[in-house]
């Protein structure tokens, strides 16, 4: 399954990205950096794109940046939908810890990993790979680091958002519990998780949201607080 690394010209983000990618490939995971807008006009992003826009208010949100990296997402469920194969998605602070060997669903959107500071809280030698595909515990995901969707859950998102828009960042319309009112494509996680977010300087707030949602067992019995 290929990766696709969402990353900007911004110099934290090409270092970001470029440890991403090395974790892809320690794990032979083939890779394609997604390099998206950092400044200039949001609309002319997501227009970019192919998507019909109509009313931008649709599609804005209070952050340009947040806006940003929305419509990189949604660049990145193009290339999925039209590769034809299932994908992952990567935002350069993600860090890949095993390959994924088991099928993706349709209809879902299947997050890989919480976020964290210290990468060594999380034993993932002892975790093991993916063995399976679960519910999250709170219906929904603090971030949208790491993902993997099939090609045809590419086109029902990318579908949704050309009819209702996507007024906001990314983590609130499709990850956090706030998404229900955006996104009918159920989450999921994978356990053991095989990705981590690791938090360092955001390249889009001032601060980066360090919260999770409540732990999957597979995980909670491999962290290690240091």
């Amino acid at each position: 399954m290929k990766a696709y690394i969402l990353k900007t010209k911004h110099p934290n983000s090409v270092l970001y990205a470029n440890t991403c990618a090395e974790s892809c490939a320690q794990h032979g995971i083939k890779y394609e950096f997604v390099e998206w807008w950092s400044e200039g006009n949001p609309k002319d992003a997501w227009t970019s794109i192919g998507i019909p826009i109509n009313d931008f208010g649709k599609y804005k949100a209070g952050n340009a940046k947040a806006q940003f990296a929305t419509s990189g997402h949604a660049m990145i469920w193009k290339k999925i939908r039209d590769s034809g194969e299932p994908g992952i998605v990567l935002e350069h602070d993600a860090i890949m810890l095993h390959r994924i060997d088991i099928k993706i669903p349709d209809n879902a959107i299947v997050v890989l990993g919480y976020k964290l500071q210290n990468l060594q809280e999380y034993n993932h030698i002892a975790a093991g790979p993916p063995q399976e595909i679960i519910d999250t515990p709170e219906n929904g995901h603090e971030g949208a680091h790491a993902y993997a969707i099939t090609h045809n859950t590419a086109q029902q998102l990318l579908d949704e958002i050309a009819k209702r828009g996507i007024p906001g960042a990314i983590d609130n319309t499709h990850f956090l519990k706030s998404r229900a009112k955006h996104t009918k494509v159920p989450i999921k996680i994978m356990s053991p998780t095989p990705a981590l977010g690791w938090l360092r300087e955001s390249t889009i707030w001032g601060k980066s949201a360090s919260r999770n949602y409540a732990f999957i067992p597979s995980f909670q019995n491999h962290y290690i607080k240091k």
